[in-house]
């Protein structure tokens, strides 16, 4: 029976889950790195955007040559010790004092709101100083590298416990010619860099925007991932039930496949019962017709030829009807010896294979006119009994079914002992015929019956016009070599 489908086992069924679950999981982190990825981009974007929002302001202030402001809310009032101030009246009549705001206070004031109300974190920072408070850290000094060899911006995504970290970026600050005052003892001309603008975003707002999106991946991808296992399971199941249907057809198969066999080697056994207890009829009806009817025919042809003697001087029609008579014995006792010899040739367990075979063709020759050449590669096989008559019945057969249809001039005749068989051919140049199963060809049959019987095999090749070749091969018994 053949093995049952690898497919259709529990740990198949086991192993597709597994894989399927790691592939739902794969594409939920996939995604769950795209959204990242995502927020990274939406927060660089949005810092870029308020770095250059500030840096317009500063520039903005400085093309108006400041602003003037309530000193009283005026940021870092100790670094303004040197600005212009002026005296106000408000509507009232109240009079206060105004002081003018560079445009670095003015971006240090809407920095200081936006960390306070945004959680952002805004500096400008420098690797020429001008200010010490603006000394940059490490990272801030990589970037400032960077910004010097030609790099438009620079960011980094720092990670922290607990949450999603923090982006930092830092675009370049150049040189403008309002920056010049201010700057020239930094000696950066104008165009150049002279320092950066930095801020840095807290990822978890733009992770918080994210969650409904990643909600629904994930409820998407669970539905997916279950009705990828319905699926599974449902192939898994038809596929088991198709292959149990099947095995159970192939076992039924194999049951009628095994009655067949054990029918036909009943049926071999019975032939082969037959085709000997047939042998040996034959054997035993030979023997009586030579051993009985045979000394009868002899007593009486002795009998005859004695009275035929005495009859001479009765004249000559009783001697003639005496020589008559004595001739017709004489040919039954021809005819007798015929008879016996197709039943079963007495050389055959007198004299061996070979004598009966050469026998039995010059006889064949002789009696059918037609000339047969016979080619044997020992002088004696050494062969059992049964595995003798075989060989031998065959080529009787052959020969007889030659002298009946074959209608040829020329027969050839090839034994050959190997050294685990018996090869055989039989060849005519006769008129040949086309195979036709339905035509019951029971010479042909029984040959072929001999030959599977003892385990062989028998080709019969033949086109009309081309003659006939018929080819056995018996394999040797251990028993026809010792």
């Amino acid at each position: 029976m053949q093995k049952p489908s690898l497919i259709v086992a529990p740990a198949t069924l086991m192993s597709a889950t597994v894989l399927w679950t790691l592939l739902a999981i794969f594409s939920l982190w996939m995604q769950r790195q795209q959204l990242d990825r995502a927020a990274v981009a939406l927060a660089r974007i949005d810092a870029v955007a308020n770095l250059r929002k500030d840096m317009a302001i500063r520039k903005w202030a400085a093309q108006v040559g400041g602003v003037f402001i309530n000193e009283a809310k005026a940021p870092n009032i100790d670094n303004l010790t040197e600005q212009e101030r002026v005296f106000a009246t408000n509507s009232i009549g109240e009079i206060f004092k105004l002081v003018s705001l560079t445009p670095i206070h003015t971006l240090l004031g809407i920095q200081e709101v936006s960390n306070r109300e945004l959680g952002r974190k805004e500096r400008l920072t420098s690797l020429q100083l001008h200010n010490s408070a603006n000394t940059p850290d490490d990272w801030e000094s990589q970037a400032l590298k960077s910004l010097q060899q030609g790099s438009e911006m620079v960011t980094e995504a720092v990670p922290r416990k607990g949450g999603h970290g923090l982006l930092r970026v830092m675009i370049p600050m150049r040189m403008d010619e309002e920056c010049v005052e201010c700057h020239r003892n930094t000696l950066v001309p104008v165009g150049g860099l002279r320092g950066g603008a930095a801020i840095s975003l807290d990822l978890n707002a733009y992770r918080s925007a994210q969650e409904p999106t990643w909600r629904a991946i994930q409820y998407g991808h669970l539905a997916i991932w279950f009705l990828g296992l319905m699926a599974i399971y449902a192939f898994w199941f038809f596929s088991r039930r198709r292959a149990i249907e099947q095995g159970r057809s192939e076992e039924e198969l194999q049951m009628h496949r095994r009655r067949l066999e054990e029918s036909e080697t009943r049926l071999r056994e019975l032939a082969a019962f037959l085709q000997t207890v047939r042998e040996e009829e034959r054997t035993r009806i030979a023997r009586e017709l030579h051993d009985e009817l045979g000394q009868a025919l002899t007593a009486l042809r002795i009998d005859l030829g004695w009275l035929r003697n005495k009859c001479v001087a009765l004249g000559a029609p009783v001697t003639e009807r005496a020589a008559s008579t004595l001739g017709v014995v004489e040919q039954s006792i021809v005819s007798l010896r015929r008879i016996s010899e197709d039943l079963r040739p007495a050389m055959l367990d007198s004299l061996g294979l070979a004598a009966a075979i050469e026998h039995h063709v010059t006889q064949f020759s002789k009696r059918t006119g037609i000339p047969c050449d016979l080619v044997m590669n020992r002088e004696e096989f050494d062969l059992d009994d049964n595995l003798a008559t075989a060989v031998f019945r065959i080529i009787q057969e052959a020969l007889t079914n030659v002298a009946r249809h074959a209608d040829a001039d020329e027969v050839a005749v090839q034994v050959d002992e190997t050294d685990d068989a018996i090869r055989l051919t039989v060849r005519d140049n006769g008129c040949g015929f086309v195979s036709n199963k339905d035509k019951k060809t029971f010479g042909l049959v029984g040959m072929r019956e001999r030959a599977t019987m003892l385990g062989g095999s028998l080709d019969i090749d033949s086109q009309p016009g081309q003659g006939t070749c018929i080819t056995g091969w018996l394999p040797l018994r251990k028993e026809s070599r010792t």
